[in-house]
């Protein structure tokens, strides 16, 4: 009797564990990237700027300081997608996509990541806490971003605002989500850049498109 109800149990547990090994869902990953800066933006010559800039420090709250994707269902709940996460820490991923896109609005080399040499301190530091980063599947995503740029290592604050974005998202998929966040951040970088050319008048004003 004692062996029988053994090879049930063993014949139950193999099922169970062939069953959930047929339900698992694959995991897919994701990064933000940087994407074209829009039309109609203020564009830089070839020849490079020189301004030297220092990204960071970046801060993002608990509630996006996490693998999964976070997106909205409602204005108080939230979804966390197991099976759906970002390849690279969030904070990482938001300081690389920065840079990529600054570099390319101010024709500089000179983006240095938080934190950098003291010895080699850069001209201007940007210094962002985002408040929010999340989205609801076809609708949109929202960036609200707390920013300052200061002189000095940060001692000499000379500019600071909260800025909102939204994009739509156009689709049901979380790639639309993090191409839509990606949108934001080009934008973002936009403001930025404009903000620090008014306010750096030692380096040569990034002539406007027409």
């Amino acid at each position: 009797m004692k062996v029988r109800v053994s090879k049930g149990f063993l014949l139950l547990v193999c099922l169970i564990t062939v069953w959930g090994c047929a339900n698992t869902q694959p995991t897919h990953f994701y990064l933000l990237r940087a994407v074209q800066v829009p039309e109609n933006s203020s564009m830089v010559e070839s020849t490079h700027s020189g301004i030297s800039l220092g990204l960071g420090p970046i801060s993002i709250p608990k509630y996006l300081d996490r693998p999964q994707i976070v997106t909205r269902v409602s204005t108080h709940e939230i979804n966390l997608a197991e099976f759906h996460k970002w390849a690279a820490p969030l904070k990482e991923n938001v300081s690389r996509v920065l840079e990529e896109h600054l570099s390319a609005i101010l024709a500089t080399e000179g983006i240095v990541p938080y934190p950098w040499n003291r010895s080699k301190a850069p001209e201007y530091q940007l210094s962002l806490d985002i408040i929010q980063l999340d989205g609801i599947k076809n609708q949109e995503a929202i960036l609200k971003v707390r920013w300052a740029l200061a002189r000095e290592e940060g001692r000499e604050v000379f500019y600071q605002k909260t800025s909102q974005f939204s994009e739509i998202i156009q689709g049901s998929e979380y790639e639309d989500v993090v191409e839509a966040m990606s949108r934001m951040f080009a934008t973002f970088s936009q403001e930025i850049a404009d903000h620090l050319n008014v306010h750096s008048p030692s380096h040569a004003k990034i002539p406007h498109s027409k």
